[in-house]
């Protein structure tokens, strides 16, 4: 009978869950979503430009030779492992002699320092070139560094090939052994060309595109990552959130028919209530004149799953509109913590059932009429919380006046205690003709609800069905509107 409370509606689906929850925490999507648009908006207008060109420069390895001749001379010698060439080719291009050259090279007040912070000399993955990559604030800049860091590397390098392979030279200048000429040659040309083994495969260009992701990708990425946040935080909220979301959820965890839904109404309580409210109860009394038989007086307990769901006012009103169709009312105010019908109906120095505790007393010693409702009467069982200690005489004594109601009234109607919080009502709910539960999506607590529906469950009651309180009226524009020129022209006729 009753679903999982931490899992309302288990019918839906996760994402039909996470819309939901979305839709009732729109304040908090909004929120996170404004918050993450304006965080990337101040990134963005914060962030300063910045571009990459990258230099490549060629790596043929030099062949292995068994001769010792060439052995002094720095060069990338084949080792058979083509990352290892690599990462060689990467150690001999990498240094800071190759900054301060670039920098020379380029004037303009260019650092040694700023270029090698701007400079970044990596082997390009599965390939056999080095990549000389460049950052700046433009991409005419950034291709300006990469050319002249590459450039004057490969420049070191022929420099330094020449110097080792003059000294080589050198040092077998005076053999005149056949085995030497051909490592003599090779030293020759060494030191006319310079290293062979690296070469400039392809010079940076400026690149126009900035780095990082373009203003609209960033701008995109945070709407969603603001709905993300949004979704999961409304999530997080529904799970501890413990009022009943929906009118369906009351009628899911206790099954019985809705008889009338009453539209929210602020800032007024008791019986002062707008047409449409009228409107409501009135559908509500013709439904139970339908199921009353003649001459039958009807006992009718109202209860709730909490406090604070409308309990006393669909009391109230409920009885105002049997009143106004010329039936006999009694309202019996079983609300032994908070007592509130006498006051909402004007009546003051009311004498409780409670205070006449061991006094014989029938009804008519207990019942007053209502100043504000003259036809209706009112009985008040108890002061306040204290009074419920005498519980179990004030359930005989309200026994015997349900019975001697028969005689004087059409209908009884009972305010009770909430149900899903105290059980004060089950002392009489076998007295009673029907139950009438009240309850209000976005008040009621879902523990208190489930709390009800195990007690009525238990009990063997079947409620008559719902009154649900501050959502959609049931009733159409049209008799809102006839019932609100009704309302006007009653106004009118009493001011003249």
């Amino acid at each position: 009978m009753n679903p999982d409370p931490a899992t309302p509606g288990s019918d839906d689906g996760p994402i039909s869950a996470l819309l939901s929850a979305m839709r009732r925490r729109w304040w908090l999507v909004a929120t996170l979503l404004l918050a993450t648009i304006g965080a990337a908006l101040v990134g963005l207008s914060l962030r300063a430009p910045s571009y990459t060109s990258t230099a490549q420069i060629l790596v043929t390895p030099f062949p292995q030779q068994a001769d010792s001749t060439l052995a002094g001379i720095r060069i990338v010698r084949d080792s058979g492992d083509g990352a290892r060439n690599l990462l060689t080719a990467t150690a001999l291009l990498d240094s800071s002699q190759n900054a301060s050259v670039a920098a020379r090279r380029l004037g303009e007040g260019t650092t040694a320092d700023e270029l090698a912070d701007a400079v970044v000399v990596e082997a390009a993955g599965g390939s056999d070139l080095v990549a000389v990559a460049a950052t700046a604030g433009s991409g005419a800049r950034a291709a300006a560094l990469a050319n002249a860091y590459a450039e004057a590397a490969l420049a070191v390098r022929d420099r330094d090939v020449q110097q080792q392979a003059r000294l080589a030279l050198t040092a077998i200048a005076g053999r005149n052994e056949a085995s030497l000429e051909v490592p003599r040659e090779q030293l020759r040309t060494l030191r006319d060309q310079g290293d062979p083994t690296l070469s400039l495969a392809q010079p940076a260009a400026a690149d126009v595109n900035p780095n990082g992701p373009a203003d609209v990708m960033v701008l995109v990425a945070a709407i969603v990552l603001g709905l993300v946040l949004g979704g999961i935080g409304a999530l997080l909220l529904e799970r501890g959130d413990r009022r009943v979301r929906s009118r369906e959820e009351l009628l899911q965890t206790i099954p019985v028919p809705m008889l009338v839904g009453v539209p929210e109404v602020r800032g007024r309580d008791g019986i002062d209530m707008p047409p449409a409210v009228r409107e409501a109860f009135r559908t509500l009394q013709l439904q139970l004149e339908m199921q009353r038989e003649p001459a039958q007086c009807r006992r009718v307990l109202v209860t709730s799953a909490s406090s604070g769901d409308g309990k006393t006012t669909a009391v109230l009103n409920l009885a105002f509109a049997l009143v106004s169709a010329g039936q006999r009312v009694v309202v019996i105010d079983f609300d032994l913590r908070r007592p509130s019908v006498a006051g909402a109906v004007g009546l003051t120095a009311i004498e409780p059932l409670s205070a006449l505790v061991g006094v014989p007393v029938t009804l008519g010693n207990v019942m007053r009429s209502a100043p504000r409702l003259a036809p209706l009467r009112v009985v008040q069982i108890a002061n306040g919380p204290d009074d419920v200690m005498l519980l179990p005489q004030l359930a005989v004594r309200m026994h015997a006046l349900l019975e001697e109601a028969r005689a004087v009234a059409d209908y009884v109607l009972i305010d009770s205690s909430p149900l899903g919080e105290v059980s004060d009502a089950l002392a009489i709910i076998d007295a009673v003709d029907d139950v009438l539960l009240v309850g209000r999506p976005r008040t009621t607590d879902r523990r208190a609800l489930d709390t009800m529906a195990g007690l009525l469950e238990r009990t063997d009651v079947r409620p008559l069905g719902w009154v649900v309180t501050g959502t959609q009226a049931t009733t159409s524009a049209y008799y809102e509107a006839t019932t609100r020129r009704g309302w006007a022209r009653r106004a009118a006729a009493e001011r003249r």
